[in-house]
């Protein structure tokens, strides 16, 4: 099961700042803090009767009251501060919604013992360099060098300090997309008992964090008497989440209004007016946010895979203009060069090594394989993190078809037996079609491994899911011909009968029959055949989708108040199922050409680029002997890492954009696209160094 959000972050905080939390003395820290913000609160105080006296005392504001006013304003600025790190009650909000089980405390300590640990380690590493090098290889880079030492712990600690804060604004986000769940259970539960408290008890079980919290935290205040009345509580409720959805507010309010309605009809129609408030609020954002990816997503596209390419097309170019100037400007004898070591045409030995050498390999690898795929890696969570949730994809049984640990065995040797078969090219058992080219072999062995262990891993959940998904998409329809059948007067026996002959070969048709199988075998109840009962599981294992569950369950609750009741809920619930898939589909169809452009790119042109690039490094090589500052291992190996890497962080963002993250779906793209992308780039190389090896 996949770790909830942040769950890394508070294991962290817990075991750092639980650590340090006693030798910190935070009794002391607090108390000082509650001096200094009672301090700040008392001359703010003082300030303001100085204000207002001299106010009194003269009719015309000259130089001294102005002076006081701005003493005055920053005084009460200097109040608030202290009043927030005093009481943190900002922070404590977002630690709240973001359901972490921390204190400010834990934070702070956690990032400033973070921050002086990467520090320690940056520092060590850059002065061992420093010794190590003689400092020569630092020399030209020392600048940056302390950069990096300053700065990326001061990142560090801005991360670790703000991510609570970041991850409340993420979960928002995604419940904006997610609240028409929680007021389609309000109105539904509103339709069969016109009962706010069952309402919110109904939407709370059926809802995820943060919303779920939040709505049981309605029945809780009011338990507490910390609200007198449910009407109260759920008003505050609506305020809360109406900071940051006002369509969602109007809903609220919509719902609350009809429990005051005395008719069928005006309960009816506010119950409708809530429904269509969030689902136009909820439309519109969605579609808002479609039509602001396409400059964003164009910057990805451009720092993730053409800028990186572009740079790896003209890496020969620029080795080879590297190769001149250092050629050139540090010659080495003939005595030293010795019979060995081939003539380059810039002048002197080919034998290029040192610092000089040394930082360019360095920098080709951070560039390459850390730089820029972690850019794309940051900016895509980003893009994501504003994307509102909708419908949740449906989560398959924990099913497989093989066991996970001869997986992973059968892909670490499939992965090393691929690799190895570069090792005999050094003996040249391959002869001259594949000696050049030996350094292929260890990215395609990572890639076929990986593929292999993602790819059948997930092939039993993507089988299941599959199923669950055409089910789902079956169901809206499939739920208005029963609800309409019962409406005419025709048990739910003979409903279920009649809408599975209707939609025959269909799953939905497999879902009612194994649902009448078990009902008339084994004499149970509809209830206990859908769900189960203590000795017996319900069908509705076999078809673990939240969405068929809930409406399950408010069909046969409809359907123990008679057929009026199941005509009011049922119908109108099947047209709310059909709605909210539409929503989900109009960000994937507006966003499909984009996706399609960016998975093509990264999975068949950059290769195709990468291996040609590839291909005329090795000509270079060949021509200059050992002349070029990076080897032929580590210009294939950082080109082959990266395309793997950028892979992965594009089938990331696309998986993101199209489902809202969906981890199964997230493996079972890479288990194609891994290998696709290597075998590309092997081909591609191999027929590039043979066009180009028959050049004249």
């Amino acid at each position: 099961m996949p770790d909830r959000p942040g769950e890394w972050y508070e294991t962290l905080c817990h075991r750092v700042g639980g650590w340090m939390l006693p030798r910190s003395h935070p009794e002391e820290r607090i108390r000082k803090l509650q001096e200094r913000y009672e301090k700040a609160r008392d001359a703010l105080r003082q300030g303001e009767e100085e204000l207002a006296k001299l106010e009194v005392q003269t009719s015309q504001r000259g130089m001294d009251y102005h002076r006081l006013e701005r003493r005055v304003a920053s005084l009460k600025k200097k109040e608030q501060n202290l009043e927030r790190l005093y009481k943190g009650t900002d922070l404590k909000r977002e630690i709240y919604f973001a359901g972490l089980d921390i204190t400010p405390d834990d934070i702070r300590l956690t990032a400033f013992f973070m921050t002086i640990v990467s520090f320690v380690v940056l520092f060590g590493f850059f002065v061992w360099l420093l010794v190590a090098s003689q400092g020569e290889f630092l020399f030209p880079y020392t600048d940056l060098a302390v950069l990096g030492v300053l700065f990326i712990p001061l990142i560090i600690y801005l991360y670790l300090v703000n991510y609570p804060v970041w991850l409340g604004n993420r979960l928002r986000i995604q419940t904006l997309g997610r609240a028409p769940e929680a007021v389609h259970y309000m109105v539904m539960s509103m339709r069969l008992t016109p009962s706010l408290d069952r309402a919110v008890r109904f939407a709370s079980e059926n809802v995820e964090d943060p919303l779920s919290s939040s709505l049981k935290k309605v029945l809780w205040d009011v338990s507490t008497r910390t609200h007198a009345s449910i009407e109260e509580s759920f008003m505050a409720f609506a305020e809360e989440w109406g900071n940051w959805n006002e369509d969602f507010k109007r809903s609220m309010y919509s719902i609350r209004m009809a429990t005051h309605e005395k008719t069928e009809e005006g309960l009816s129609r506010n119950l409708e007016k809530a429904l269509d408030s969030i689902l136009s609020g909820t439309r519109r954002k969605i579609e808002e946010f479609a039509s602001s990816l396409q400059a964003p997503t164009t910057v990805l596209f451009g720092l993730g895979i053409l800028l990186p390419m572009i740079i790896g097309a003209m890496l020969p170019l620029i080795m080879l203009t590297n190769a001149s100037n250092l050629l050139s400007s540090n010659p080495l004898g003939s005595s030293n060069a010795g019979a060995t070591a081939p003539t380059s045409p810039f002048g002197g030995s080919n034998a290029i090594s040192g610092p000089e050498s040394l930082a360019i390999n360095a920098g080709l690898v951070v560039m390459m394989d850390l730089l820029f795929p972690l850019i794309a890696y940051v900016y895509s969570a980003q893009i994501l993190g504003k994307r509102p949730g909708t419908l949740k994809p449906p989560r398959a049984p924990p099913t497989q078809d093989y066991p996970r640990t001869t997986l992973l065995a059968l892909a670490i040797v499939v992965g090393a037996g691929i690799t190895a078969l570069g090792l005999p090219t050094e003996l040249n058992d391959f002869g001259a079609l594949v000696q050049p080219l030996w350094e292929l072999f260890p990215i395609l062995g990572i890639a076929a491994g990986s593929s292999l262990f993602f790819f059948f891993d997930t092939l039993g959940p993507v089988r299941a899911r599959k199923a669950i998904q055409r089910l789902e998409a079956e169901f809206p329809d499939a739920l208005y011909q029963v609800g309409s059948r019962m409406s005419e007067g025709l048990s739910l026996e003979t409903a279920f009968e009649r809408t599975a002959d209707a939609m025959s070969g269909s799953e939905t048709a497999v879902f009612f029959r194994r649902i009448l199988h078990g009902m008339r075998v084994s004499g149970r109840t509809p209830h206990e055949v859908i769900f189960g009962t203590a000795d017996m599981k319900g069908v509705i294992t076999l078809y673990p989708s939240h969405m068929v569950e809930t409406s399950m369950k408010e069909l046969l609750e409809a359907v123990t108040k008679g057929a009026e009741a199941v005509g009011r809920t049922v119908v109108p619930m099947a047209q709310y199922l059909r709605e909210l898939r539409q929503v989900d589909d109009s960000i994937r169809t507006s966003l499909k050409g984009t996706v399609s452009m960016m998975t093509g790119t990264a999975v068949v042109f950059a290769p195709l680029v990468m291996g040609m690039t590839g291909a005329l490094y090795i000509l270079l090589t060949t021509v200059l002997g050992s002349g070029l500052p990076v080897s032929i291992w580590v210009f294939f190996s950082v080109l082959g890492i990266y395309l793997l890497e950028i892979v992965v962080v594009i089938n990331y963002f696309t998986v993101g954009v199209e489902q809202g993250g969906d981890e199964t779906s997230f493996k079972s793209n890479l288990g194609v696209f891994l290998i696709i992308a290597a075998v590309v780039f092997f081909l591609a190389a191999v027929l590039g160094y043979y066009m180009v090896s028959q050049m004249p």
